[in-house]
């Protein structure tokens, strides 16, 4: 976002994510507090002590900093806001021929790639998107070490931390411009800002899930997550034909931030164009951690039938769970929680995993850190096998998963260059995929104008998520997307 004055400061820091439903409120939720709290240059209140949703690793030695981990086979580099480390993947024999492999351009010599990615790594958030890192250097070891890398370059990932701050992260995207080939895998709060030096160098791709709304308008931009402002539909038609009227009576919680406010409306006005009905929507500051009060409100005088919960964090809707039953709500309360698929939530539960069996959600990706989804989607198996093996016992996450993505939308669009190689051709070739789903990892979608309507259902059971009517390995593709009114 452009430097604006504090009142629209943690209006737009995560608006971005409005635009579709990919992205949990665990990044909605750690974004707005890092925009409350004044990440960047704006002045605000201490951050929270559970902002920090998934743990980063600590390295030994030092002063105490908290730091990515090194990943497996590369060298350490300091982490230094509005800076780059250069994160080098394992060497690989080189590939032979291909009909990308001659050119030449910034960041493209004749034996390597660099692809440049800024991450909020430092700041009010420690650490806060790591697992972006990771999943780009999972990445680079991957193709470097099976493939000799792309068009028979190595690929080097350069990483620039913006520092959560706006002035840093225009600068670390301008520098990064000025010596990588692309853009990709990009996690930055204030990546609306970097977006201006985007959109004044039309020639360079950049790819990547965007978090500002002004980070999506660049034409050489590129997204795997959704290019429109709006919701899907078919989740809420599947729920609505299967619980009914249950659903005429629907509570849920919203954190008091004016981008989750938007997102809310946004999943309201879809799910009541399958005839949802909304009994309340409790608003809630993004500091609280207790709920039993609302639930006393729902359940005990608003009589709601069904809770709905996706703008809040998976912490807090484990928190909400468990207040559901201090507050007297009744087991039959249906509980449509799509947040809860995250690898912590069982455990911030605390209490009998059979207290969870029942609850219901959706993705628009695989149950990417399931065993089981990795059996059956080949693309699932390689995310988590080079993730491991470049961060051993470290946990993927989301951002993890979309930066692998990124990449792969990358390396799909420079394989099929006839000719050299260049910034222009791959930006030609970028926009002639119109449909890509990184082998079933993510939901497929436009890269170019995407608004995706294309998801999995999935249930807690016994401790474990599982698919639920769903294809075997694919998705469904049942309903539309539904854009925001007046976008």
């Amino acid at each position: 976002m452009r430097p604006r004055v504090v009142a629209l400061g943690a209006a737009l820091a995560l608006g971005g994510v409005a635009c579709g439903a990919r992205l949990p409120g665990a990044v909605q939720a750690q974004a707005s507090r890092v925009a409350l709290q004044g990440g960047g240059d704006r002045p605000g209140p201490a951050p929270s002590d559970d902002a920090n949703l998934f743990p980063v690793p600590t390295q030994p030695g030092g002063s105490g900093q908290t730091q990515p981990p090194v990943p497996t086979g590369m060298a350490s580099a300091a982490v230094v806001p509005g800076r780059s480390t250069h994160a080098t993947s394992s060497s690989g024999p080189t590939s032979g021929a291909s009909t990308c492999s001659g050119g030449r351009d910034v960041g493209l010599s004749a034996t390597t790639l660099s692809l440049g990615e800024v991450a909020s790594l430092s700041g009010p958030v420690s650490g806060l998107f790591d697992g972006a890192v990771h999943g780009g250097e999972a990445f680079a070891n991957f193709v470097n070490s099976t493939s000799g890398g792309i068009c028979g370059r190595q690929v080097k990932i350069d990483v620039a931390d913006d520092g959560t701050n706006c002035t840093q992260d225009e600068n670390a995207t301008q520098s990064l411009i000025g010596r990588t080939f692309a853009m990709s895998g990009t996690f930055a709060l204030y990546d609306g800002c970097g977006s201006l030096v985007i959109k004044a160098h039309p020639t360079v791709a950049d790819i990547h899930v965007a978090l500002d709304p002004e980070a999506d308008k660049p034409a050489n931009h590129f997204d795997v997550s959704s290019k429109q402002e709006g919701f899907a539909t078919g989740m809420f038609r599947y729920y609505k034909q299967k619980f009914g009227t249950k659903l005429d009576h629907v509570g849920t919680i919203v954190e008091n931030i004016p981008s989750a406010v938007q997102k809310q409306k946004d999943q309201v006005h879809a799910a009541e164009s399958q005839g949802w009905h909304f009994t309340d929507s409790i608003l809630e500051q993004p500091t609280n951690s207790n709920f039993q009060s609302d639930f006393v409100k729902l359940c005990q005088r608003e009589h709601i039938q069904a809770f709905f919960e996706l703008t809040e964090t998976a912490a807090n809707a484990a928190t909400m769970v468990q207040n559901e039953r201090q507050a007297g709500c009744p087991k039959s309360l249906l509980n449509i929680i799509p947040i809860a698929y995250d690898q912590a939530f069982i455990g911030d539960y605390g209490g009998p995993k059979s207290d969870l069996d029942g609850i219901l959600g959706w993705n628009e990706y695989a149950l990417f850190f399931n065993t089981d989804e990795a059996a059956g989607i080949p693309e699932v198996k390689l995310f988590q096998e080079w993730h491991e093996r470049t961060y051993p016992g470290v946990p993927i996450n989301l951002y993890g998963m979309f930066s692998w993505a990124d990449d792969r939308l990358f390396q799909q669009a420079a394989e099929a260059v006839h000719g050299p190689l260049t910034r222009q051709s791959l930006m030609t070739s970028l926009r002639k995929i119109k449909t890509f789903d990184d082998g079933g990892l993510i939901a497929p979608t436009d890269p170019s104008a995407g608004g995706p309507h294309c998801y999995i259902l999935w249930q807690l059971q016994n401790g474990a998520f599982e698919r639920v009517d769903d294809p075997k390995t694919g998705y469904r593709c049942d309903g539309h997307f539904l854009p925001r009114p007046g976008a």
